[in-house]
């Protein structure tokens, strides 16, 4: 084989010990086959990651960011897995716009309020690839690009990980006009939030009785799961109460989503037996007064 070249590159996480220490969560393989020669054996390839680190990690949970559900911007500015330089971003707005709901009436002052809706949030990356692209490579570039932001494949999760404490759900709207340079490309990325509330990346649990927080600065949902068997459970969080009147067998589990305003077992519609209100978990602490077998999920929530 006189003209053949196989290589493997690859970044590593920051490696450290003592009671703080970093390591990167986001891991870029990159296999090259590049061989003009008539080739023997194919490429095998294999990576094994661990976090192997004795401190605490400062996250409450590792989260793995699939490039089917993740768009990742990385501290170094790369939109992974695009691999493009984020040279922008719109994440400056202190808050959504909002909706206002107002009428005047004839012999009063000013206005009637009927309150205020958030708009949905815009974000912007104003983006640039590398130099040295050729108009092969770049034409390749675009496919790649149209097939991460395909918005018919739903929404992904936007993550800065100079911020990894919250997600943005995310969809590509509107139109990407490049500006061609001779050997790179410079263009925006337009996505909308249509839920214009921030979540945190990492999901908080309690498990029967104590004190549920929202770190946040906007009230969230719960998903609140009670395993069986038992029968006519209760659960009281804060000032409600949480009825479900029936039996729940052994290895089944009843679900209520406080968001979604659900009560099911399994895939079974349980809500005609389930009996009050759906508490949101506001900015703050509430007191849960519940059995052992009763879990309380929930994410933190942003304006």
């Amino acid at each position: 084989m006189a003209n053949y070249n196989s290589r493997i590159n690859y970044n590593e996480g920051l490696r450290g010990n003592g009671a703080n220490y970093n390591s990167s969560n986001v891991f870029l393989v990159e296999v090259q086959d590049v061989g003009t020669a008539e080739e023997l054996i194919s490429i095998a390839a294999s990576m094994v990651v661990s976090d192997s680190g004795i401190a605490t990690d400062s996250a409450a949970d590792v989260i793995q960011y699939t490039t089917d559900k993740y768009l990742v911007v990385t501290t170094e500015g790369r939109l992974e897995p695009l691999g493009v330089i984020v040279l922008s971003d719109s994440r400056k707005d202190l808050m959504p716009e909002t909706r206002d709901y107002s009428e005047e009436i004839p012999g009063r002052h000013g206005e009637i309020d009927f309150g205020t809706e958030f708009k949905a949030r815009i974000i912007e990356l104003h983006v640039a690839t590398d130099d040295g692209l050729s108009p092969r490579e770049k034409e390749q570039l675009k496919r790649k690009i149209a097939m991460y932001l395909n918005p018919l494949a739903g929404k992904k999760k936007l993550v800065f990980l100079d911020d990894p404490e919250v997600e943005y759900e995310v969809k590509y709207v509107g139109r990407i006009d490049p500006t061609n340079y001779p050997t790179w490309l410079e263009f925006t990325i337009p996505f909308k939030m249509h839920n214009p509330i921030i979540s945190a990346a990492n999901e908080k649990t309690q498990t029967g009785s104590g004190i549920i927080t929202n770190e946040g600065t906007f009230e969230t949902g719960l998903v609140i799961e009670i395993a069986g068997a038992v029968t006519n459970p209760t659960v009281v969080i804060g000032s409600d109460t949480l009825k479900y009147t029936g039996n729940i067998s052994a290895g089944q589990t009843l679900v209520i989503d406080t968001e979604k305003m659900t009560a099911k077992i399994g895939s079974t519609n349980v809500l005609m037996n389930y009996n009050g209100v759906f508490p949101k978990l506001p900015p703050g602490s509430l007191n849960v007064t519940a059995g052992s077998n009763v879990t309380i999920r929930w994410k933190d929530k942003y304006i």
